[in-house]
């Protein structure tokens, strides 16, 4: 017969054991409430955040507030509404967030906190100045009523890690620019780790952009009279610096980089080096400043050491390396500061020879082009471009431009310019870019005129009122240039004028009408380059033979027929001056043919030239009085190719 089994009763030990299962957990359970309690008692709490409100107002040398402090399960505190602010002359700086709590408190406590790691939540650094003070803080430190700073006398190693997410930086007011006076960037999430040893110390910065994950990694190392700072650059950063591109008028919605960015301050000489070393690919960016089309696909990269001496107020960044679609330029500046109201300045740009097709085929837009297609790789191209003078004084400016160009033949072979050399299909330049139908100009089409062809006095009306240094200068000239950059920055708008006859040829053979800072850079290579391949009187031919006079009126010979109903060379020199004045404004002018009637304003206008002429001694006093009295009369012509009275001897 099979029954229960007998059961063994428990032993003395084992009983106690069983209680002890249950009373210690029960024990430690009300150890930990009450120690809860006791930590989050008002007292408690208050003496807890005046200590850590003390050792950060040490630390920062700021003012420190704190809302509140509590404690978890574990006893590990969560510190409520905190702020830091600090006055610094005119800039004040504002820090907060919403709770810092420590984590990690196990091992924080099992390492004496030595290291610590704290979390931040709704975190923002605020330049705006007057700093939002908490309703009815638990604890407000300033700097004079700070506790003594730690010392650690063994030096142990410590670590305080700072944890936070959606991080935004915000400025407003502050002594930059209007543009950038105000603005921010962010939000972003990043640790700041800072590691004590004694009295040496180093912080770690890492920042990682939470949508497209772009990263900026940094070290900071005080020195004994300075510090040491080295960043690293991965990823997209416009979505961390939104705020501040903005600012610029830039439209950049993709900005790849890499690299790294060091930085070292030496307060016994009060000088700041920076050492840059930057990179973008595939960058999409526009601006109506600078094209009307966006830029898309070209990449980039930065080299540089900017040097500063805040002593003898100085700044110098010597041969920094700025390539473009793998284009070097380099670029030198110094800055110093003097007595006067503003700094003086100079500053250098070189693009060191190499062949020119490579040059125009960096820029968006003009591997495009007819003419890019046919140079030789054997041209070489150079620039040096300097300016100096008063920094806020445009006025002192004084820009120098010089160019060379190695490998072009005697007669322009490997140019790619050759075609305008003979007749060629010319589409005129129009408002919304090039007309459909070609026009066939150029030497030996019809009505092409010769240089010699254009009477002498249409020469000299134009040349005095478009380009009257054009025989002397190399395409550029610099004083339109200063003029034009003063214009810029005195009015704050897109700088007008400056252009050279050549310059205008080049416009309107390649070009379009826009006007943007790509367009003149395109303007200004093809402008030297044509004056390296022509000379100055093939240059004013092709200018004369397809500029505009009117609504489908190109060249001379067609402006004087339609105008005038006579061929170039028997219009009288007040009708000349009339064709000359009517360049700029060519449909303005071709409007009084309905009337065929001339102002009196025009008229004025036109006697002004004229007596400029007879000043420069184009005419003389004979001609100048005849031609004051000269009624000029305006007809559409009875046919097509129709002339009058005899040919007028020229000059």
């Amino acid at each position: 017969m099979t029954g229960q089994p007998l059961r063994t009763p428990p032993t003395r030990e084992a009983k106690t054991a069983r209680r002890l299962l249950i009373l210690l957990p029960s024990l430690a359970i009300i150890a930990l409430t009450a120690m809860r309690l006791v930590a989050n008692a008002s007292h408690v709490r208050r003496e807890a955040a005046s200590y850590v409100a003390g050792v950060l107002a040490t630390r920062t040398r700021a003012a420190v507030q704190l809302s509140d402090v509590r404690f978890d399960w574990w006893l590990a505190p969560c510190f409520r509404d905190v702020e830091i602010y600090r006055f610094q002359g005119p800039l004040k700086v504002r820090v907060a967030a919403e709770s810092a709590c420590v984590e990690r408190w196990a091992s924080a406590v099992g390492s004496g906190l030595r290291a610590v790691r704290i979390k931040l939540t709704h975190v923002s650094i605020d330049f705006q100045g007057t700093p939002k003070a908490t309703a009815n803080p638990l604890v407000s430190v300033t700097p004079e009523k700070v506790v003594p700073s730690i010392q650690d006398e063994q030096a142990t190693l410590r670590e305080l890690q700072i944890v936070f997410d959606d991080l935004k930086v915000e400025w407003d007011h502050m002594p930059f620019p209007e543009r950038f006076s105000s603005g921010a960037f962010g939000p972003i999430d990043g640790t700041v780790a800072v590691q004590t040893r004694g009295r040496l110390s180093a912080a770690t910065v890492n920042i990682r952009e939470p949508t497209t994950g772009s990263k900026i990694n940094g070290r900071i190392t005080p020195t004994h009279d300075g510090f040491d700072l080295s960043a690293g650059l991965e990823g997209d950063l416009v979505p961390i610096f939104r705020g501040m591109l903005q600012a610029t008028d830039l439209d950049i919605r993709r900005l790849p980089t890499r690299g790294r960015i060091g930085a070292r301050y030496t307060s016994a000489r009060k000088r700041l080096t920076v050492d840059v070393d930057l990179e973008q690919s595939n960058i999409d960016i526009a601006n109506n400043i600078v094209a009307r089309e966006r830029l898309v696909g070209f990449d980039a990269r930065q080299r540089a050491r900017v040097g500063i001496d805040f002593e003898t107020g100085t700044m110098e960044v010597k041969e920094a390396l700025i390539e473009v679609n793998e284009i070097p330029i380099v670029l030198s500046l110094s800055v110093v500061a003097t007595d006067r109201s503003s700094p003086t300045f100079e500053l250098g740009i070189d693009l060191r020879t190499m062949p020119f097709g490579r040059v125009l085929h960096a820029i968006p837009g003009l591997d495009e082009l007819f003419v890019t297609q046919h140079i030789s790789k054997d041209i070489l191209y150079a620039l040096s471009f300097r300016v100096a003078g008063q920094l806020r004084d445009p006025e002192t400016w004084a820009p120098r431009l010089d160019h060379s160009f190695q490998g072009i033949g005697p007669h322009g072979e490997g140019s790619g310019l050759e075609y305008l050399k003979g007749p060629f299909d010319y589409h005129p330049l129009t408002e919304e870019g090039r007309a459909r139908a070609a026009r066939v100009v150029g030497p030996g089409s019809p009505r092409w005129l010769g240089y010699r062809d254009i009477p002498y006095i249409q020469r000299r009306a134009v040349l005095v009122l478009e380009d009257a240094t054009f025989f002397s200068h190399q395409g550029i000239e610099m004083s339109e240039i200063q003029s034009a950059i003063k214009e810029a920055m005195v009015s704050n708008r897109r700088a007008r004028g400056g252009s050279t006859l050549t310059q205008q040829l080049v416009k309107n053979l390649f070009l379009t009408r826009e006007r943007t800072a790509m367009r003149k850079i395109k303007e200004l290579l093809l402008t030297q380059y044509i004056e390296s391949v022509f000379t100055k009187e093939e240059i004013f031919t092709l200018y004369m033979n397809i500029i505009e006079w009117g609504p489908n009126v190109y060249g001379l010979d067609e402006a004087a027929h339609a105008y005038f109903g006579r061929r170039p060379q028997d219009l009288a020199p007040a009708e000349m001056v009339f064709l000359a004045r009517a360049i700029p404004s060519p449909l303005r002018a071709y409007a009084l043919l309905e009337s065929g009637y001339v102002p009196s304003t025009t008229m004025a206008r036109i006697h002004s030239t004229l007596a400029r002429l007879n000043r420069l001694g184009q005419l003389s006093d004979a001609e100048y009085e005849a031609a004051r009295s000269y009624r000029i009369h305006l007809e559409r012509p009875a046919q097509e190719g129709a002339s009058a009275s005899p040919q007028t001897p020229g000059r």
